[in-house]
């Protein structure tokens, strides 16, 4: 086996997570997938029957996880549900303390608990909670919680807010990145994330999902170093989160302080993340659509890009070396271990997941790309795999997916000369306005350098005409 575990921090990560294991949930019913990459696998000889937990750890503040309590499934004794146990002696004897509004089981989530032959449709107002329509069960080691920070459903896209008052929120890098190593770390190394390490005969990498435009950058710099530090062996791959801001919406940079503030702890995040990552994707966040619809539009991505390692039993020995984090990395970088931001993210006929496909091309750039290296995932083709050709098993879909986005043939993923664009851009922008930044310069020479990864040809950009 070649376990790869999910790490997901925040509210939207953990919808794609979500998403994601819901996909691979009609695998198990597949005896030729390699079902234990992504999921670990529990023998019960008594009963003879096999059960599958996410190989997953999930970040979310309270309330995140909605309804589902973090022992519910694991243990009765532990978790009581008041509205279908009145009858339950534990209730009658309980003392009870309530510190918020109950958080009702979604109709979704009542019929999977009752083993409904049909699911009801979800829609905007029963998947608010990524735990509102998934289908598989997280051992509680899997939960894990930012104590004086609340999740506010009813305003998805805000971060979260301290101590549920709505004043101070978990909207800075600085602040993610100290809350991870003062108040975090240790439990996390030594708890959690050493129970699912023990599940892994031979443990290939990690998936990290993040938000980049908040702390939650920031406490993802601080978790990868410490992760690269404790394991130096694996290999990372960084999922960003991206929202539009003052670039790519071509709005002035100091439109207001919360668009400015957000681009800060992008470029910052995006800087620490990229430099300790294998391989590095900046998706698109977009915060016009609740978190299930576009995470289920998203997952088509994600999930492909994690098909190329959840391979076939049959045909195991013979693509073994194709099917590693390794090997991928390899085929995008060519060695070239700095040039690790994969830009292009493309699917079928959709939309480019890729944020920076909605960047502003920097001063006298070319008006196309160039392409350092290119991979192509197909799921339908099955002819020999190569360097950069990759066919994997069909696409699995899920009722939690968008009906718009009910097929998936290809996926084309690539480092490009775009992302040059974005950091000069962002160079330009730290030289004009992060004027008393304690890090300003330390910024700009990283920027600089990374910029010089992915050029490609003759520049004359002395003088930037960028008008942000």
């Amino acid at each position: 086996m070649r376990e790869i575990v999910n790490i997901s921090l925040s509210q939207r990560s953990n919808h794609l997570i979500t998403q994601f294991y819901n996909c691979l949930e009609p695998l198990l019913h597949d005896a030729d997938q390699e079902n234990d990459v992504f999921l670990s696998q529990n023998i019960d000889k008594a009963s003879k029957t096999v059960s599958y937990a996410p190989r997953a750890l999930l970040w979310d503040a309270k309330l995140g996880n909605g309804s589902l309590g973090t022992y519910q499934y694991a243990s009765e004794n532990d978790y009581v549900d008041t509205l279908s146990s009145e009858n339950n002696p534990a209730v009658k004897t309980a003392h009870k303390v309530q510190t918020h509004n109950r958080i009702r089981k979604s109709p979704y989530q009542l019929a999977l608990d009752q083993g409904a032959a049909v699911l009801p449709k979800i829609d905007d107002n029963s998947a608010k909670y990524w735990s509102d329509y998934s289908k598989l069960i997280y051992e509680p080691s899997s939960f894990n919680i930012l104590q004086d920070w609340y999740h506010d459903a009813d305003n998805q896209q805000k971060s979260p807010n301290f101590q549920n008052l709505r004043q101070v929120y978990f909207d800075n890098y600085e602040t993610g990145s100290v809350q991870f190593k003062e108040n975090y770390s240790n439990e996390f190394f030594d708890t959690n994330l050493h129970q699912q390490l023990e599940k892994c005969d031979s443990l290939q990498g990690f998936n990290i999902i993040t938000e980049l435009d908040n702390g939650w950058g920031g406490f993802a710099s601080s978790m990868l170093l410490e992760l690269k530090d404790e394991l130096p062996k694996v290999s990372y791959y960084t999922y960003g989160w991206n929202q539009d801001d003052v670039c790519s919406l071509h709005e002035p940079i100091h439109s207001t302080k919360t668009k400015f503030q957000m681009l800060c702890n992008k470029i910052r995040a995006t800087i620490a993340l990229s430099q300790e990552s294998d391989l590095f994707f900046p998706i698109y966040a977009d915060t016009k659509k609740p978190f299930w619809r576009s995470t289920g539009e998203t997952v088509l991505l994600f999930d492909s890009l994690n098909s190329v390692f959840h391979g076939s039993r049959t045909n195991g020995f013979a693509n073994s070396h194709t099917r590693r984090m390794s090997h991928f990395t390899n085929a995008l970088t060519l060695g070239e271990v700095k040039r690790n931001i994969v830009s292009k993210l493309n699917v079928d006929q959709y939309q480019p997941f890729s944020f920076y496909d909605r960047m502003p091309f920097y001063n006298n750039s070319s008006k196309s790309s160039y392409a350092f290296t290119q991979c192509k995932i197909n799921r339908e083709n099955h002819d020999d795999p190569s360097m950069f050709y990759f066919p994997t098993y069909p696409w699995t879909n899920s009722d939690t997916v968008p009906d718009s986005q009910k097929s998936c043939v290809e996926a084309v993923v690539g480092v490009t000369e775009k992302t040059r664009d974005v950091i000069k851009t962002w160079e330009n922008l730290v030289s004009r306005y992060f004027r008393y930044d304690s890090d300003r310069e330390e910024i700009k020479d990283s920027l600089g350098t990374l910029s010089l990864e992915y050029e490609h040809g003759w520049y004359d950009d002395d003088d930037s005409d960028l008008d942000i």
